[in-house]
């Protein structure tokens, strides 16, 4: 086995045991008290259907979609539809990117959506909308940068609205992997210090915008530390700059559309 094989199996097998330990973790908590069913055949079926057009360049982001209900179509409690990325080619980059999105798929057909569907605590009323999308924020050779919006209706709590993103190395040292925020930049000692020294800034910004009726005007400082992090609410742009989002939750009308602060490294290196 070669070295970029053994590597992409490694990290196979720690997503697996990542996904075990919160498997065992919502059995402790309640969630999975009883043994869930098995995800849908025709689920499983359209996740492994990815149409590959032959005159597509390698390196092009197509969407693989589908949908899934739970536990069965004729008396679904949720309706699962999704929009996936899948990288184009076989080089080690692109079959790395696309194992990471078919495990999360992959994890939610098989394991969150069956085990929510078979708890009553997790019911709400009965009728729950799930949705995955996603855009391509950055996609030039050295990055792939990808923003996956997620929405969950919870029963009288209407639609719930995440954001998630990955910054892939494409070409260099980390081929395949999602990089921190200090493997994009590439400036200072840590992605935690970086990250420290950026917060203080992007308040005052977030201050600002609460004053304009943009943002949530009754989260504090600490509030928005909970609720966003430099080190993880970040992607990288086509210019290599980091550019960092405020999670849904913080605006005074929740949308996938929230507001960015665009930093380049050399502004980083001279917060430090």
């Amino acid at each position: 086995m070669d070295k970029r094989n053994k590597n992409r199996l490694i990290s196979a097998l720690a997503v697996i045991l990542v996904l075990a330990a919160a498997l065992v973790s919502a059995m402790v908590s309640g969630l999975g008290g009883k043994e869930t069913e098995n995800a849908p055949a025709d689920a499983l079926a359209a996740a492994q259907a990815t149409p590959v057009p032959q005159d597509v360049p390698d390196g092009t982001v197509l969407r693989k979609e589908g949908e899934a209900y739970f536990p069965d179509e004729k008396n679904w409690v949720y309706h699962f539809t999704y929009a996936y990325p899948h990288v184009t080619g076989q080089d080690y980059a692109a079959l790395t990117v696309n194992d990471t999105y078919q495990m999360a798929l992959d994890e939610m057909l098989q394991l969150v959506l069956p085990m929510f569907a078979n708890e009553p605590a997790m019911r709400y009323d009965g009728k729950n909308e799930v949705h995955h999308d996603f855009e391509v924020k950055c996609n030039n050779g050295r990055f792939l940068s990808i923003l996956q919006k997620k929405s969950q209706t919870r029963g009288e709590e209407g639609a719930f609205l995440s954001l998630e993103s990955l910054t892939f190395d494409m070409s260099g040292e980390y081929l395949g992997e999602s990089l921190t925020l200090r493997g994009v930049v590439m400036v200072g000692d840590s992605t935690d210090q970086i990250a420290a020294a950026l917060l203080p800034p992007i308040y005052d910004e977030f201050v600002k915008l609460q004053e304009m009726g943009i943002c949530k005007k009754d989260v504090d400082r600490e509030t928005f530390e909970i609720e966003f992090s430099p080190a993880i609410h970040f992607y990288a742009d086509d210019e290599g700059n980091a550019v960092f989002y405020l999670p849904p939750s913080l605006m005074a009308e929740p949308s996938f559309q929230t507001h960015v602060f665009i930093y380049s490294p050399q502004e980083l290196e001279k917060l430090l």
